[in-house]
Formats: structure tokens, sequence, C-alpha cells
């Protein structure tokens, strides 16, 4: 009997030692995370080396965020970070298992910091483990040295907000798919520029004015974390942009691979093509350059169109291109406007003309001063501006609108040092001229902007000239004209350069406060 109770008791012993023991084990079904720091995620690749932290742009979080943690059950956990401290690491003990990551996602337009938000998964074992946050952004970088300026905050525009400034640069986050406008006051505090920038995550895009006499490199950021394109812009000795880049709108179709001239008329977009092509006038979104309708001209033959020009009333088209010299018949077609904006099919008068100057009809071999690719209209008349291949000049003409047997005048030239292929005036008497440099792999578009002239000699006031990119860039640069004060389309032919063919394309440059 007594071995009985005492193996009943060694039993009982056992039994509650092993309920014992079980009770004193850790408890396996929790986990600590630990945050000891965060990390953009940017889907660019960047060079790898040592670099300078002078020419890294450190960025700077919102002060706090929240980071919610649900788990696969749907149960809900919050954490209280602030990303520009992780002296001491944020930490969290939650049940294990799988968790999504979230915080908010800033929608503001623009910032003085950069917004970013989480969005993860993350296992959480027992014990504890150290991780790194992974952030996102929506958010693209502006910087501008602060240097060579005028004495205003640039300003974004029409919104009239300054931008912000940390150490020598003006700065600004801005969300991605934005089309901003910046407005840069120049050193007289009279003259300004608008900056465009097409903002697209995880880019910065850099300014930095320099006078010739002055290092354009002196600065250069490296690329991180965000991709990198930086633009040095020369200012002449008038403190005025040496260079602008359009904007590329689209290719244009293949209808429009010899585009030429380009008119605005009641907010609806028109071109036309050179010589050998139809006789056509073709409508096209001003957004898309896609092309809506085309305009047939019955009772003409383009025998060389180049440039559109327009009044209250007329549209008129330029059959004044004369590439060899040798042509007597030059002419100027004109159809009423209010036929091209409501018919598919127009005709034109025909107003045929001669320059006062020209005796000699040889051509030279093609270096001659008589071909014309450029007009516009302005105090009752057309004025035409010369395409000189033999001296880099243009020479102004006046032209009666009226007469059908005119003879041009000649009324001064401008040493433009290239060939000019577009004009256009805006309704405030600013002048463009628009024309490239014909060197090869190296040529260059520009315009010419004049303006502050004496009655039509255009050539009398402020000039500017302004190199706007490659052809290879943006076609052979043929039309331009004013969409409102400041704003132009250009647009160019198709070309074909070292065995690879471009496409034409249509533009989008700002020149406001420069005339």
């Amino acid at each position: 009997m007594r071995s009985f109770y005492s193996n009943c008791f060694i039993l009982f012993f056992i039994l509650s030692g092993i309920s014992c023991n079980e009770k004193e084990k850790p408890n396996n079904d929790f986990g600590t995370v630990s945050f000891i720091g965060i990390e953009l995620l940017n889907p660019s690749s960047f060079p790898s080396g040592k670099i300078s932290t002078q020419n890294v742009w450190e960025h700077t979080y919102q002060n706090r965020i929240t980071i919610q943690f649900e788990s696969s059950t749907g149960q809900k956990s919050n954490l209280e970070i602030q990303p520009n401290d992780f002296s001491i690491p944020y930490s969290i003990e939650l049940p294990t298992g799988t968790y999504s990551l979230s915080s908010i996602r800033s929608t503001d337009l623009y910032s003085d910091i950069l917004p970013i938000w989480v969005n993860q998964e993350i296992t959480i074992n027992p014990g504890t483990q150290s991780l790194t946050l992974e952030a996102t952004s929506d958010y693209g970088l502006f910087t501008l040295s602060n240097k060579n300026l005028g004495t205003s905050t640039p300003l974004l525009v029409p919104q009239n907000v300054q931008l912000f400034s940390r150490d020598d640069f003006f700065y600004l986050y801005a969300l991605k798919d934005q089309a901003m406008s910046i407005r840069i006051n120049l050193l007289d505090n009279e003259s300004y520029f608008r900056f465009n920038w097409q903002v697209s995550s995880y880019s910065h895009r850099h300014l930095d004015l320099y006078f010739t006499d002055q290092n354009a490199s002196s600065f250069s950021f490296s690329p991180v974390d965000f991709s990198l394109d930086q633009n040095f812009i020369e200012l002449n000795a008038n403190g005025i942009p040496s260079s602008l880049s359009p904007i590329i709108l689209a290719d244009l179709e293949t209808s429009q691979n010899e585009n030429s001239g380009l008119a605005y008329i009641q907010n609806r977009l028109f071109s036309i093509n050179d010589g050998g092509n139809s006789s056509e006038i073709f409508e096209l979104d001003p957004l898309t350059g896609k092309v809506i309708r085309a305009i047939n001209v019955k009772n003409s033959t383009n025998k060389d169109w180049e440039d559109l020009a327009q009044n209250d009333t007329h549209l008129f088209i330029g059959d004044f291109g004369n590439n060899t010299g040798t042509r007597k018949d030059l002419s100027v077609l004109k159809i009423p406007i209010t036929d091209v904006l409501a018919k598919e099919e127009v005709d034109a008068t025909r107003l045929t003309f001669s320059y006062s100057d020209q005796s000699d009809f040889s051509g030279n071999g093609g270096n001659h001063n008589f071909d014309c690719e450029a007009f516009f209209f302005w105090n009752d008349a057309l004025h035409l501006f010369t395409k000189n291949r033999l001296d880099q000049k243009t020479s102004h003409y006046t032209l009666n609108p009226n007469s059908s047997n005119a003879i041009a005048l000649r009324t001064g030239s401008f040493p433009v040092d290239g060939l000019i292929t577009g004009a256009s005036i805006s309704p405030e008497g600013n002048v463009v001229l628009l024309g490239y440099q014909e060197n090869g792999f190296s040529s260059k578009s520009f315009v010419w902007l004049f303006s502050d002239y004496s009655n039509s000699d255009f050539f009398s006031g402020k000039a500017s000239s302004i190199f706007i990119g490659s052809p290879g860039l943006l076609s052979q640069t043929e039309g331009i004209v004013f969409e409102k004060e400041g704003n132009l389309f250009i647009s160019g032919e198709r070309i074909s350069l070292g065995g690879q063919s471009l496409p034409a394309r249509i533009s989008k440059i700002d020149f406001t406060g420069l005339f």
C-alpha cells in the first residue's frame, strides 16, 4: 500500500514539474521589429563609387509619418516615426506573422520637403529584428543656383508662389506629371524668362546661369537617389539666356514630313508642306499634333509653299520658296479665314510679286539672297524675311497684300548668322524669326527676338538671339507661330542624318519676359 501511495506521489511530482517548466518557457507568439533607418526605393540605377557629400542634395522628409501595420487576419496597429531622425530606433512588438505596412500618400502639388510614403511587406518572427523602412515618393525636385539672378525670388507661375531657399539654392519639390513654369528674374530685374519643367518622380532638374567669362561647371550635383538633369544656361552680355529648350509635344504624322509653316487662328492650329506636296492646308490638334482635317486649295498648285501668315480676314500662303534663285513667278495665296475654318475645299486669290532689288536670276549656283521661307502680316502689309545662303543675313521686304502684281520693297537687313525659315509676330508687336545653322551634325536651331522698334523697322530696336537645340532633336525647324504672348509653337520637317531618320516634330517654347 505504501508503495502505491509513494508511486502516486512521485507521479504527481513529475507531472507538476512538467507543468511548471512549460509555464516558465518564453512566449514565442510575439516578436519585436526595430526600424533603424529609411531608404528611398528608386527604380533607376546610378553609377557606383565614392561621391562627395558636398555635391549631394540631402532630402528633408515630413516631420512625422504614421505607419499602419495590418496582419493577414486584418488586425491593425500604428507606429509613429520621425523619418529625419533615426538616432534612436523605432520599435514595435506585435504577434508573429506577415504584415503589410502603409502610410498616407501626399497629394500636395508642391512642397519644401520631399513627401514620402511607405508601402512594403514584412514578416515578424520571435525575438527582435532590425529592419530598414522602404519609402516611395511621387515627387521630383527642381533646384536653381542663386547666382546671376535678379533680386526677386523665383516664382511658380501662374500660381505666383515663391520657391523655397536653402544654402545657395532656390528649390521646390513638385508632384509628378505636372507641367510647371518657373519665372526667373535676370540681373536687370526687368527681363525674365520662364523655365518650363515637366515633373517626373525621382527626377532632379538643376539649373545654373553663367556668363561666358565664368566657369559653367564650377558646381555639379551627383545623382544618388534621383536621376539628374543638369542645365547650364549661358547668359549673353545683356544678361539674356543664349539658349533655351522647347518642350517636344509630339512626332507628327507622315503627311507632315515636309511641314514648312504654321498659323494659329481662333485657338486652332494649321500647317502646310513645302514644294512638290499636295495643295492642302492641314488642321492639327494643338495638344497632340494629330491631323484633324485636310483643306484642299483647289485652284492652286504647291510649287514651293513655305510659310503661313494671317490678318483678321484672310490666311496667306507664301508660295515664294526659291532655292535656285531663278524663280520669276513668286506669289502669295490669299484665302478668306471663314472658308479655312469651315470648308473642306477653298479657292485662293493669287498675288504675284518680285523683289525690288533683284535683277540677276542666274541663281549663282544656289548661293544667293533671294530665297524666302518666312513672313507675317503687320500694319496693313506683309513682311517677308529672306533665307540668305550667300551672306547668312536676312533681308526684310514689305508687300502690299491687296495688289495682284506688286513689288516687294527692301527695307533693310540683319546679320542672323544662319538661314531664316519662319517668322511670327504677336498682337503686341513682338517679332520672332526662326532658323538654323547648317553645319551637319553640329547644326543648331535658333530664334531672333525683336522688340522696342520704331514703326515697322523691326531691326531698329532690341534684338536677342537664343539657341533652342539641335535639328537632330527638334527636326529641321521650319514653322513658328505665337499661340499667345510669349508662347509659341515650332514645327520641323523630317530629316535624315548619318544614316538615321528623325520624324517631323512639333514643339512649344516660352519667351515671355525676354522681349
